[in-house]
């Protein structure tokens, strides 16, 4: 398998698995929300592989240069507008270090991470990174 194809299959994976969570009412939110945002890296990472690109060791920076060649090279197939507005979502809620890790609070207080974020908003993400997967898929 080719390193495009097997980035694929693990943002198909991934994202099922998340769709499986919600479906067999396993209500983890923070699983459900780092399988959706693992599977918008593993996309993400596809197009830059398809692009002969290397790929970034910064998550963040790997979102915004998928988010980047999507601008360049599938602005007519991809609504761009969609795709930035969840990288901007991902990256200001810091979803994906939500998702694994407490949040210190101060005064040796912690969050923890199925305290961070809600069932919906892991519901959303995988509704939306869904879409984006199935767009992209059919590009590359």
């Amino acid at each position: 398998m080719k390193q495009k194809e097997a980035y694929i299959e693990i943002a198909q994976r991934y994202i099922a698995s998340a769709k499986q969570h919600q479906s067999q009412g396993i209500n983890i939110q923070e699983v459900i929300g780092f399988l959706a945002y693992h599977a918008l890296e593993s996309i993400a990472v596809a197009v830059i592989v398809y692009f002969k690109s290397s790929i970034p060791m910064n998550h963040e920076t790997k979102l915004r240069m998928f988010l980047s060649l999507c601008k360049k090279n599938f602005a007519d197939s991809v609504n761009v507008k969609n795709l930035a507005a969840l990288i901007i979502r991902v990256e200001k809620n810091g979803y994906r270090s939500r998702f694994l890790y407490p949040e210190f609070q101060g005064e040796n207080n912690y969050k923890s991470p199925q305290e961070q974020t809600t069932l919906p908003e892991a519901g959303l993400l995988v509704r939306d990174i869904d879409r984006i997967i199935n767009q992209i898929i059919n590009l590359i």
